[in-house]
């Protein structure tokens, strides 16, 4: 209401303004007395005034829109949180077996959390420090113990993952189907506090593994997010991602591999390729169709579990939380 106002004050002194002569060539002209006695002589100076208060608004605002399309940008990538949690395939992909539905208490929603802890099912906006801007995660609570951020979800094909630097880097998929959050946002969170990490795999015959590291992260882009901390091992999947350690983070347009070979364009995937190209390849083409095998290593395979050359994975997770955190 008060820019409303102080529109109509503008209007008004541009008005009277432009009905006062000033001109040297209006001398002879009568004086208006209506526009002498409606525009005093600080009309200029208050005409100044307001002029540059209206620009201080303007910019004010145009910083707000700023925000907001940022933030709508975000929720356009992620998905709204009642679409998502309404979608729930994260509930639905695994069975039981290794599952805790004891959902956690939800926090005031005025509050951003640092982290997934005792945070609401769902899709939850997180900021990991004051100075970091916040971003949506999936928080698994239903998950030994709960607690969980989704790093990556993999369970019916729509999401293709044989991208390039820039995608993995950002992230792509949708929040509430397949996605991977995106190396940057992975970097983050395992080196704001110590993470553990969880891999949950399913084969065709519904056989359900886990591989658990109690002590995980990766580095930053400049050191090409490179496999930094892996800890100790527990679970029935097999300990494969020891053979990824301290090795690179490798896609197509980026071979940061110690192969001779491009590992990413041969496996048709991205990950931490060592000097073997046919190891784990969690990041692999997905099947769509059960009774054709991918050939060639470039399946969803997890060594030890599913090795390859030919077949791949049903289904995959990737999971991170605080390592303080019990379950």
């Amino acid at each position: 209401m008060s820019q409303m106002l102080q529109l109509d004050a503008l209007v008004t002194m541009l008005a009277c303004l432009t009905t006062t002569h000033n001109n040297v060539t209006d001398q002879a002209l009568p004086p208006d007395d209506a526009a002498s006695s409606n525009c005093p002589l600080a009309t200029i100076s208050n005409l100044n005034t307001k002029i540059h208060s209206l620009s201080e608004d303007l910019a004010r605002a145009r910083e707000k829109m700023g925000i907001l399309q940022e933030e709508l940008v975000d929720l356009r990538r992620w998905g709204s949180p009642n679409s998502a949690a309404s979608a729930a395939p994260l509930d639905k992909t695994f069975s039981t077996r290794i599952l805790d539905v004891q959902p956690q208490t939800q926090v005031d929603p005025s509050d951003t959390p640092q982290n997934c802890l005792k945070q609401k099912h769902g899709v939850v906006r997180i900021r990991l420090q004051a100075n970091v801007e916040p971003f949506f995660v999936y928080c698994d609570q239903k998950t030994r113990g709960g607690g969980w951020i989704v790093v990556a979800n993999r369970f019916d094909g729509t999401q293709n993952f044989t991208r390039n630097w820039g995608d993995y880097k950002i992230g792509f998929g949708s929040i509430a189907t397949e996605f991977f959050i995106g190396l940057e946002k992975l970097h983050q969170i395992t080196n704001s506090e110590d993470n553990e990490l969880l891999v949950i795999l399913e084969n065709r015959k519904q056989d359900l593994r886990y591989a658990l590291y109690d002590l995980f992260s990766i580095g930053s882009e400049s050191e090409q997010y490179i496999l930094k901390v892996l800890g100790k091992y527990q679970g029935d999947a097999s300990d494969a991602l020891r053979q990824h350690l301290g090795k690179k983070f490798s896609t197509q347009d980026r071979d940061n591999d110690e192969s001779n070979a491009n590992c990413a364009a041969e496996q048709s995937a991205a990950f931490w390729y060592s000097n073997v190209c046919t190891l784990s390849n969690p990041f692999g083409v997905y099947q769509p169709q059960l009774n054709r095998d991918v050939d060639g290593y470039q399946g969803i395979l997890w060594h030890g579990f599913l090795d390859g050359p030919k077949g791949s994975l049903k289904k995959l997770r990737i999971l991170v939380r605080p390592r303080s955190s019990t379950g």
